[in-house]
């Protein structure tokens, strides 16, 4: 043998015992997956490998709190740098550090970082300002090791005047290559002081952010109600102009109430200002009362140009708690042409024969078929309430099939959470559902049991399944990630392991029982934004 003779990084890759020794230093399995994509040959050796590592779960706050140093609240003379203390909590800060040093994948749950800044200072003149909030926008350590792939941001402010003004400097101060949204308090959008300094309007706001399109505003449900205030309209002037930019920029409130008449004045004001600078605007609906019956709501932007509300909402958050109303409430439901997400509370009711013939003699009417943009549906079952006390799984499994019989054909993600765990399901409820959602990509059930281990056969276009409960299923061939809480199953582990690790080659747990199974490396990415997002 020549010991002079080259050998390559690849065809090294290729004895089994090495490839396998340098993957065990690879901790993160986006490294993998970046080694895998760097020649074909590769990423068909690496494909053929068994791999499995531990998952750390990051709940990630930023959370600061500027206050004065004692005795300097009042003191003017000496500089704002010098006299207060920026203090960050140990608690979150110290997750980060493990997180750092931990042997495995760190995942952040929502793929978010959770921001709160608490200011509690004197005075200071405008220089001061600028370099006070730009020390803040630092210490908020975006760009953190652990938060390279965050793609959400939630300032969760209790914004008074001067905290509302801070929060829009602090974020034109910000930069981070992956945040596609940023989450804020409605409340900012009240007069900000800062807005009248003109050197604060030349600043592009979301400058920082490159990949941003979507600001999403958090309505206060209740307390708020008929409290929600734009102002003079500059703070959200401002924020359109600057989202402009953007390609797609949309703003979206969540949490509405269909019935609360003020804010929707509000969302008139401001139509016409996305419309002029080619912003969209989306609502999120919460209703949790049947008895408001709301019909289609047409209103005027100050241009005149008419345009309906329910073209606005993409997401609707519906409670059923009583069955008498049902057909009259859901006939609003064809209005909603642009609907894509569908969360539904149902409580353990009896929807009568006379309900049911109703909806079914005219589903053009009576149904969310309609809706032809619909693509994620979540059904929460609930406990009982007033109307039936007694609940079997009978009326249970009636309910969800008629539920689901009213559904359109391009749900494409179906998401089934058993409060009560009375469901067990069978082959009969999933080729019903099947039949009525026959596009369903991705499935979630959590706390239900499986009369039928091969029950998930019924859904052909199947290929992520999501659930928390009977530790044992057959999974289709079809799948391509599975994801499995069995925290109640721990006696089961290894059996656990050692069924699907013949299926699927790469797998990461956690000590508490739960399990992530794949075996496409180079899509890891994709997996990973998918347990962050429906993963709870």
């Amino acid at each position: 043998m020549d010991a002079t003779k080259e050998i390559s990084f690849t065809e090294l890759m290729k004895i089994d015992g090495v490839r396998r020794h340098i993957l065990k230093y690879a901790l993160k399995f986006s490294d993998i997956k970046n080694l895998a994509r760097t020649c074909r040959s590769l990423c068909v050796l690496i494909s053929g490998d068994s791999i499995g590592r531990d998952i750390m779960w990051i709940d990630d706050y930023s959370y600061l709190t500027i206050k004065c140093k004692r005795g300097f609240k009042n003191v003017s003379k000496v500089p704002i740098w010098e006299k207060v203390n920026i203090i960050k909590n140990k608690c979150y800060d110290g997750q980060l550090e493990e997180g750092i040093k931990f042997y495995g994948e760190t995942i952040n749950y929502r793929n978010g970082t959770f921001i709160v800044v608490n200011l509690d200072i004197g005075t200071y003149t405008h220089e001061e300002h600028v370099s006070l909030v730009q020390k803040i926008a630092e210490k908020i350590m975006l760009n953190h090791q652990l938060r390279s792939d965050v793609e959400t941001l939630d300032f969760r402010n209790i914004c008074d005047r001067r905290q509302r003004s801070l929060l829009i400097e602090c974020i034109s101060y910000m930069n981070h290559g992956s945040v596609k949204r940023i989450k804020l308090p409605v409340d900012i959008l009240k007069n900000c002081k800062c807005l009248r300094n003109p050197n604060v309007w030349v600043r592009d706001m979301f400058d920082g952010f490159p990949d941003l399109n979507e600001v999403y505003f958090s309505v206060q449900f209740r307390e708020s109600r008929y409290k929600t205030s734009f102002g003079n309209g500059s703070t959200i002037l401002y924020i359109i102009k600057s989202l402009s930019k953007k390609r797609n920029g949309t703003i979206i409130f969540r949490h509405v109430p269909p019935d609360d008449v003020e804010f929707i004045k509000n969302v008139r004001k401001i139509y016409g200002l996305c419309d002029r600078y080619g912003v969209k605007i989306k609502l999120e609906i919460f209703s949790d009362d049947l008895d408001i019956v709301e019909r289609s709501i047409h209103i005027t932007n100050p241009s005149n140009a008419p345009f309906s509300i329910n073209s606005l909402i993409t997401v609707y958050r519906l409670v059923i708690h009583c069955s008498k109303p049902f057909p009259e409430y859901i006939e609003n439901f064809r209005f909603y042409e642009n609907l894509e997400v569908l969360n539904i509370r149902l409580y353990h009711i009896n929807f009568s024969d006379g309900i049911k013939d109703t909806c079914m003699s005219d589903l053009d009417r009576y149904s969310f078929r309609n809706c032809r943009k619909l693509k994620e549906v979540t059904l929460y079952c609930m406990g009982n309430c007033n109307e039936h006390r007694e609940c079997t799984e009978e009326m249970f499994v009636n309910n969800l099939l008629f539920i689901g019989s009213l559904m359109p054909d391009t749900v494409e993600r179906l998401k089934i959470i058993n409060y009560q765990r009375r469901l067990s399901m069978s082959s009969r409820i999933t080729e019903k559902l099947s039949e009525y959602m026959p596009n369903v990509k991705m499935l979630t059930l959590y706390d239900g049991e499986f009369k039928n281990c091969d029950c998930l056969g019924a859904f052909k276009n199947l290929e992520i399944f999501i659930t928390r409960g009977s530790p044992i299923i057959e999974i289709p061939k079809t799948i391509k990630l599975f994801v499995a809480d069995l925290s109640g199953y721990i006696d089961h582990d290894k059996e656990i392991v050692r069924r699907y690790s013949k299926r699927f080659l790469k797998y990461l747990h956690t000590t508490t029982g739960e399990y992530i199974f794949f075996n496409d490396i180079t899509q890891w990415r994709k997996y990973k934004c998918v347990i962050q997002k429906y993963h709870d």
